[in-house]
């Protein structure tokens, strides 16, 4: 990690963009970013999540920022580290305001089994080791109407309009604050994951290509950012795209 960093040092607001994710990556092959910068915009129109979907959003409504961090130590085979660090912090924020958040694997957050924000980590490499991140995230802060089911905001969740400006400031302050134990103490990011881990050592219904519908528990997510289920006696590591929760 480079030396004095701070995300949110510089932030750049968008009024309409196609992704902050892409306007992000396109100023890094531009050399027009700064390390630590953040990406904001009021309307997204191609936002995108976790296997391919699209992340709809209101205009004006919820916080869609990228994080772009210049990392220079962090192996590729570490590279799940990025996903606790960015699921913790945002479990740590929305806690901070009194909300019962929970981590669902990877790095969906989620409000009484409802999604209140989504994650999309994209990462560039030099050799064994990652040059930069891009963490895009989208947090349903005012919105109240959605076009899909077990979807939430934090003002449907506390019963008040919020500043977005504000919940910027509490995700800035909590990404800050879990920056250094990213590269010296990655465990306790390990441990505060799994403690706040969506069905965490619970009995849960899965399906998977290999097993069809089953039942397992969690046990886990290993270094290749795996989930790790216990099913029938037998440890099983999935990636994202191999099991789904039903």
């Amino acid at each position: 990690m480079k030396k004095n960093l701070k995300i949110g040092s510089v932030i750049t607001f968008l009024d309409s963009v196609d992704s902050t994710n892409n306007y992000t990556a396109n100023l890094i092959k531009e050399k027009k970013i700064v390390n630590g910068q953040v990406i904001m915009a009021d309307v997204q129109g191609e936002g995108r999540g976790q296997r391919g979907t699209k992340w709809l959003s209101e205009g004006g409504k919820n916080l869609l920022v990228s994080f772009y961090i210049e990392l220079d130590n962090l192996s590729v085979k570490n590279q799940s580290r990025l996903l606790k660090f960015s699921a913790v912090s945002i479990f740590d924020a929305l806690t901070s305001m009194d909300l019962p958040a929970k981590i669902k694997w990877p790095n969906d957050i989620l409000i009484d089994g409802k999604k209140i924000c989504g994650v999309l980590i994209e990462n560039q490499f030099i050799g064994q080791k990652i040059k930069n991140s891009i963490i895009g995230i989208g947090l349903n802060v005012n919105q109240e109407n959605f076009e899909i089911e077990q979807v939430t905001s934090i003002k449907l969740e506390l019963k008040s309009e919020q500043e977005r400006i504000a919940t910027l400031g509490n995700l800035l302050n909590a990404f800050n604050k879990n920056l250094d134990l990213l590269h010296t103490n990655p465990d306790c990011l390990d441990q505060s994951y799994l403690l706040n881990l969506y069905k965490f050592e619970e009995e849960a219904q899965f399906y998977s290509n290999l097993l069809g519908s089953f039942t397992g528990v969690i046990k886990g997510v290993d270094s290749d950012g795996k989930i790790i289920i216990l099913h029938e006696n037998n440890f099983h590591h999935f990636d994202l795209k191999e099991v789904k929760f039903c």
